[in-house]
């Protein structure tokens, strides 16, 4: 029982959390096979969909082309606090002006605060 109710108090701390949120961190796999991190701004988030604008020439743009594998971490150095996904990018629609408009989704989601104990939680 005791889980459950540490389950779900997590599950409602990261749903706030993500609210208050406008800034994550893209992280992919370049041509090369070296990592590539970068901030962008969350345009809609969505249960485990997070979406945002880039310009379709950028490093980060151009590897999900090939390699929709990607994480992204969201955190908030205020809240000691962070959650950490796995999952897969995609190009949702060509804005044109060379910007166009992605969607990451977490396959796999935890929670990291001031306890420093990572930990698993559901976005759904």
């Amino acid at each position: 029982m005791e889980a459950l109710e540490s389950s779900n108090q997590d599950k409602k701390f990261v749903q706030e959390f993500l609210a208050e949120q406008h800034f994550m961190v893209l992280a992919v796999t370049l041509d090369d096979g070296s990592p590539w991190a970068v901030p962008v701004r969350i345009a809609r988030w969505q249960g485990n969909e997070f979406e945002w604008d880039s310009k379709l020439d950028t490093l980060h743009s151009q590897a999900l082309t090939d390699r929709p594998a990607m994480s992204v971490v969201i955190f908030n150095t205020e809240q000691q606090a962070g959650v950490y996904m796995s999952g897969h990018g995609v190009l949702v629609e060509d804005r044109g002006s060379e910007l166009g408009h992605y969607r990451f989704t977490a396959e796999r989601a935890w929670l990291n605060d001031k306890t420093f104990v990572k930990r698993e939680v559901t976005l759904l």
